[in-house]
């Protein structure tokens, strides 16, 4: 870490996961400017890193359902928005019952 940590903030986000990740790009859209993200290795390189990176969209709930779909959205306009590669290509699926 070549920064030393504050000594205050608004929000102190620990894991630097996609949870955390979220948090913190969320918190910074609603205009907060006085949020840690403390993570001890690499963003998104634990957990986050070995998900298969499925985004399926259809639900149990309408509630659900909304958020997946907000969720594949901010995933395809994350990279453009920020410069920052993200990995993510939206492919098609379908599931057989």
């Amino acid at each position: 870490m070549s920064e030393p940590l504050p000594t205050h903030a608004r929000a102190v986000i620990i894991g630097g996961g996609v949870a955390g990740c979220s948090v913190a790009y969320h918190l910074a859209k609603l205009g907060w400017r006085d949020v840690v993200l403390l993570e001890r290795r690499q963003l998104a390189c634990g957990t986050t890193w070995h998900a298969a990176g499925l985004i399926g969209q259809l639900r149990a709930t309408a509630n659900l359902t909304r958020l997946a779909k907000y969720s594949a959205d901010l995933y395809a306009t994350l990279e453009a928005e920020t410069g920052q590669p993200t990995g993510f290509r939206q492919k098609g699926s379908l599931g057989l019952a």
